[in-house]
């Protein structure tokens, strides 16, 4: 490390004298008398940013060097001291601090900068002109470290001194690229603009399309394509003038082809103006070179700034949108979407074309953006839209991946509700390999007139058994009808009841509703019995479907057919696992609860750990009992075994069910109030238990009739 010198006859001085060896100047600077001295050691750390004149130093100097304090947090502490001294800082110092900031993106440093400069802190014209021109290299870190009116500031410093050349053409660009990018209008851009403008514009004028056989492989720089967008943000600005200049020069090099005038559209005469022209064309011309995103920015801007869509310009946006689709990033997908709701919701006579549409689906299912896929689809349902145009669904993979973004992802069961009955009714084809999954998403969400439909068109011809042989499908189905048939059986029981005190209800409404049970119970015999014998001999059958068919008879009410299918994996020597047991136990709880607790038991003696969904399906059966202070129990014994991932609606049906126990002793009702207040006070349980319904149940538990 380069020793330090401290000339002694200044005694209001540091003189920082680095050995010849590594740098052959001399810094000194002032520090005045109440900078502490442990300051004067960070001061130190500046060194490092001095260019060095020498080789790379040996491996004991950079350890030394990363022992020293940080230069940004010396830097930071003694301009809080004193902004003047850290100003007289050696100017190599200013421009690499400033450098370096601006590389790692500290904002405070930079602006803290920029702020001495401006304010005339920093003294004398070239340290001011080197410190400035340092400073706007800022423009390369994204977003911008500087506010635009300290761009400008600075742009109208190096202005006023004849030095704007000092500038590079990579700060040129990257500056103009700043307000290109930015949607907004900022009054700054403009004014900036009129500084860079004349600077930029040269360096694009010796920039050609070469010709011959070269013109095959080029591409033009990075400085063209923000010269397109330039000229777009030149319109915004109204100067016209300047726009037509830049967009003349891009012509006669050549990077506006010849083929973006040719295109010639069926235009009215408010399209015959200078914005459109000029714009139409440079869409044109990013196309040429595949330059998408921009054509569809331009494309858009030029939508929202005018009062309607003519035609023109609907077919300039649909060539830009079809092309921008193929391409689009996640980022660029976005004005996709907001391109093709606006064709589609516009009040002209806009026709979107079917493959266009379908296109969409398929790039918002390839980049996973189901919320615009279901703003879309969402917007297509419309009755306004529907009255113009019926748009056809997403096709093959989209179509199941949509409807399982609507059911799963956003939970949205109308507009699912609305896909099942549209597949249905246009006929829309469903892949083989998704068809049992998209089957089983209709009947999980309780669409089961649509699942029931889709089942019975696909469990026939060649492809049947992706559908009829699908356990999680059959074991869907059985679950939603089954729910069906208790809820008819119910109703059957409440009409005979009603019947006998004198309703009105009459015999034909109790026929019909007895002709809708067997028809229930037809049906979800019906999807067990194709499943078991698409899978054969039972001997054969893998130890997850069997388990499968077990549940789906015990759901049923057939639970002596239930076991047996646990019994062939006994008789094949298969050990039971977790999921068969709760097969089991659910059979046992729904007829007798405290013996599916008693198997429970033995299970923790025997170091089997029951999951959430045995306390789960064991509670459910004790609520459904009257069994209160049975379920309370295994919720309590849940938490002591560690089982904290116990249904949160098993536990807010427990309390409802625990604390509106008609007829129930006062004692009892006392102590399930205090064990749902315990729940609820706990806080490990989700929004399901803390509703206002809950908190209802509880008050009218305590309030007196």
């Amino acid at each position: 490390m380069a020793k330090l010198y401290l000339t002694r006859d200044l005694p209001m001085s540091l003189c920082i004298m680095p050995c010849r060896r590594l740098w052959t100047w001399r810094l000194c600077f002032t520090v005045l008398p109440v900078l502490r001295k442990s300051c004067w050691k960070e001061l130190r750390a500046f060194q490092l940013w001095l260019p060095p004149q020498v080789p790379k130093k040996s491996a004991q100097t950079e350890k030394m060097v990363e022992a020293l304090p940080d230069p940004f947090a010396a830097y930071a502490k003694l301009r809080a001291q004193d902004k003047t001294l850290a100003a007289s800082l050696p100017l190599p110092i200013l421009v690499a601090l400033s450098e370096k900031a601006t590389k790692y993106g500290l904002s405070t440093i930079v602006d803290g900068i920029a702020t001495d400069l401006l304010d005339g802190i920093i003294t004398t014209s070239s340290r001011q002109l080197r410190v400035a021109t340092a400073l706007l290299s800022a423009t390369h870190h994204d977003p911008p470290i500087l506010d635009k009116q300290k761009i400008y500031s600075l742009l109208i410093l190096l202005r006023q001194s004849h030095a704007l050349s000092e500038l590079s053409s990579a700060n040129i660009s990257a500056l103009v690229k700043c307000i290109v990018d930015n949607p907004s209008i900022d009054p700054y851009d403009a004014k900036t603009m009129d500084i860079l403008l004349p600077i930029f514009h040269q360096s694009l004028i010796n920039q050609s399309v070469p010709k011959g056989a070269k013109s095959m492989s080029y591409r033009p720089p990075g400085n063209v394509f923000i010269a397109f967008g330039l000229i777009h943000k030149l319109i915004i600005f109204d100067q016209d003038k300047h726009a037509l200049r830049l967009f003349e020069t891009l012509t006669e090099t050549s990077h506006i082809p010849v083929e973006a005038f040719t295109e010639v559209y069926h235009t009215s005469a408010k399209d015959n103006n200078f914005a459109f022209v000029v714009r139409s064309t440079l869409v044109r011309a990013c196309l040429h070179w595949g330059w998408y995103h921009r054509a569809l920015d331009i494309v858009v801007t030029a939508i929202r700034t005018q009062v309607s869509t003519d035609i023109a310009l609907t077919e300039l946006a649909l060539s830009t949108l079809h092309l921008a689709l193929h391409n689009a990033s996640s980022n660029h997908f976005k004005h996709c979407t907001w391109l093709i709701r606006h064709l589609i919701n516009s009040s002209s006579n806009v026709i979107v074309p079917d493959s266009m549409i379908r296109l969409f689906y398929d790039k918002a299912m390839h980049l996973q953006d189901g919320p615009s896929a279901e703003i879309l689809y969402k917007d297509i349902q419309s009755s306004r839209v529907i009255r113009r145009k019926k748009y056809p669904l997403p096709r093959g993979y989209s179509l199941t991946w949509l409807m399982n973004h609507l059911t799963i992802a956003s939970r949205n069961v109308h507009l699912a509700r609305t896909l099942a009955k549209q597949v249905i009714d246009e006929l829309e084809p469903i892949p083989v390999q998704d068809r049992a999954h998209f089957i089983a998403l209709t009947a999980s969400h309780g669409f089961s007139s649509s699942a029931r439909t889709l089942w019975e068109r696909y469990s026939v011809g060649k492809d049947r058994e992706a559908v009829l042989g699908n356990a999680s499908l059959m074991l869907r189905m059985v679950s939603v009808f089954s729910k069906l048939i208790y809820r008819t059986k119910a109703e059957i029981e409440e009409s005979i009841s009603s019947q006998d005190e004198g309703s009105p209800s009459t015999a034909s409404t109790l026929d019909e509703r007895q002709k809708l049970l067997e028809h229930l119970l037809q049906f979800a015999e019906l999807v067990v019995g194709a499943f078991r014998i698409s899978k054969g001999s039972l001997e054969e059958t893998s130890h997850y479907d069997l388990s499968t068919l077990a549940r789906a008879y015990i759901t049923l009410g057939r639970i002596s057919e239930g076991l047996d299918m646990l019994k062939v994996l006994l008789k094949r020597y298969e050990i039971p696992d977790l999921y068969d047991i709760n097969i089991a136990l659910s059979a046992m709880a729904e007829l007798h609860p405290k013996k599916a607790v008693g198997i429970l038991k033995k299970m923790v003696e025997r170091g089997i750990r029951p999951d959430a969904v045995t306390f789960g399906t064991i509670i459910h059966h004790a609520i459904l009992h009257g069994e209160m202070r049975l379920a309370g129990y295994l919720i309590g014994r849940a938490k002591e075994l560690g089982c904290d991932e116990l249904s949160a609606k098993t536990t807010a049906s427990l309390i409802r069910a625990s604390v509106n126990a008609d007829g129930a002793p006062k004692s009892i009702l006392k102590e399930n109030l205090q064990r749902a207040w315990e729940i609820i006070q706990s806080g490990d349980v989700s929004s399901v238990v803390h509703t206002p319904n809950t908190g209802k149940y509880c008050i009218f538990c305590i309030t007196p009739p």
